[in-house]
């Protein structure tokens, strides 16, 4: 699964606005353990609120754990580069007037860190304390703000400020409805907080409206809210999700020998080598060094021991997996601490044998042998509807939460008749589907929780192997006691298919 999620660590609305008796501003107030998150500006509820100096205001603090994303890039759980990171918040419905056709702004936090606090009262703003409009902590005015007296900034103008609380660096979301949820691409800020870029240091987003609102020229837009991250609702609750490509194309069980049918890039196939001692992914001894690297031969005779070969030796790799006969590869290293043992190679067939066995072997030692049979590509006359079947292999009933089953799938073309020698001899093998995605989602009410990654970063294409199609789901991010679907899509001659089966488990409390 190559779908990481990180949710925050403190989140909090501040605000200048008015309180009821409409004399008072609620700058001092603090909504740190709030289940709710808001937004809105207000112009002309008083003579003191009718342009951008005096316009009232909330706006949202919310803090994710860049460090544990630092370790979990660090240890290899997510790559450290091609990576998408998105800012998801939930829309919660209210009563209230609700925007519409605006944008939010999304920046980076600059200048100081920030405290939660514990207060709730988003209505008559009288939890004070910690952070809020004027000071990011007991005693802690914002970098950029003037000195406060009696509670209240010493000159009108600074109810309105940016001072060093907003970084450079922002982006914005469009609501046309006003009732979507924020998603937004932030990769912008979370590769310069990883990295700790100069003047980057991880004090969280501040999302506001935009400075064109604030000036009075659009009028009043109140009020967007999200979920905050203590709230009942789990899967409302904002996250920081971070997106890949995790998925391994093994070609073994299909093959193909170069034409000039298929581009370049169609006529390359990948084989993998997994080595798995006791239960463990473990690398082969004696290929971690520094230019050591497990070699690959192809041949077409029987007799294929790499140190006395007498079949037909068709290629080479060599050990610093440079081109041999159009045949590229080398060790596949999936994580910085170097101990997966997971091996690959790269390679284009221009034999005319339909049968090749790939010898895995260094300094004379064999590793592995196999075979694999080799399919020559034909153009058609017809063209017919492509129509599977799938299934789940081994999908159980029911998972505890935090479990990360990798799931197995099963596809065939509907339309296969195999003859009664074909049923009474051989085993049915699963087809392989190039670009096979999956989404997941709670069945009482459709709730979308994943969807299909068929975006850029295809953060939810399934790989393959000699078995068929599998991937992997993380049961961490989903809310015990309910009843999940999984649904696929196959990407089929320039077209998403949705398969109709549903694929139904439910997470244990």
């Amino acid at each position: 699964m190559a779908v990481k999620r990180y949710f925050p660590t403190k989140d909090n609305t501040i605000t200048n606005a008015f309180k009821s008796n409409l004399v008072t501003r609620g700058t001092g107030s603090n909504m740190g353990a709030s289940d709710i998150l808001e937004a809105f500006v207000i112009h002309g509820q008083t003579s003191a609120s009718i342009n951008a100096i005096n316009a009232e205001q909330s706006r949202v603090l919310v803090h994710f754990p860049i460090d544990d994303l630092v370790s979990d890039i660090a240890n290899g759980t997510v790559p450290s580069s091609s990576v998408e990171y998105r800012l998801k918040m939930f829309n919660a419905p209210h009563a209230d007037t609700l925007p519409l056709d605006y944008s939010l702004e999304v920046v980076m936090v600059s200048g100081t860190d920030w405290i939660e606090g514990t207060g709730l009262d988003m209505e008559n703003y009288s939890d004070l304390g910690v952070s809020n409009w004027l000071s990011s902590s007991n005693g802690s005015v914002w970098p950029g703000l003037p000195r406060i007296d009696n509670g209240q900034v010493s000159n009108a103008g600074a109810s309105y400020f940016t001072g060093s609380l907003e970084g450079t660096i922002s982006s914005s979301y469009h609501f046309s409805g006003g009732l979507e949820n924020l998603d937004l691409d932030v990769t912008f800020a979370v590769d310069k907080w990883r990295r700790l870029a100069a003047g980057a240091e991880n004090y969280g987003f501040l999302i506001k409206h935009t400075d064109a609102v604030i000036s009075g020229s659009s009028g009043s837009f109140y009020t967007k809210r999200f979920f905050s991250r203590t709230s009942d609702y789990y899967l409302n609750r904002p996250y920081l999700e971070a997106r890949w490509d995790s998925s391994r194309q093994d070609n073994r069980p299909n093959i193909v020998k170069s034409s000039s049918l298929a581009p370049a890039s169609f006529n390359i196939n990948s084989l993998y080598l997994y080595n798995t001692i006791r239960g463990q992914m473990q690398p082969i001894p004696h290929t971690t060094g520094t230019g050591q690297h497990i070699l690959v031969s192809f041949y077409s005779g029987t007799n294929t021991d790499p140190s006395t070969p007498t079949g037909s030796k068709l290629h080479v790799i060599n050990s610093a997996g440079s081109t041999v006969l159009n045949v590229t590869g080398g060790r596949l290293v999936e994580n910085s601490s170097d101990v997966t043992g997971v091996y690959s190679c790269s390679f284009a067939s221009t034999t005319s044998f339909t049968t090749l066995h790939d010898i895995w072997h260094s300094g004379g030692v064999e590793y592995y042998t196999g075979s694999m049979d080799v399919e020559t590509l034909a153009a058609t006359t017809l063209l017919y509807n492509i129509e599977y079947v799938s299934d789940i292999t081994n999908l159980k009933s029911s998972y505890f939460k935090g479990e990360k089953p990798r799931l197995r799938v099963f596809a065939r073309n509907k339309n296969w008749s195999p003859n009664i020698y074909t049923v009474a001899n051989a085993t049915v093998k699963s087809d392989v589907i190039d670009n096979a995605y999956w989404r997941l989602f709670r069945v009482v009410d459709e709730r979308e929780v994943i969807p299909y990654g068929t975006s850029s970063y295809n953060f939810t294409k399934m790989s393959y192997d000699i078995s068929g199609n599998y991937f992997d789901i993380d049961t961490s991010y989903l809310d015990p006691g309910y009843a999940y679907g999984l649904q696929f899509i196959y990407h089929i001659n320039g077209v998403y298919q949705e398969q109709p089966e549903i694929f139904k488990f439910k997470i244990d409390e």
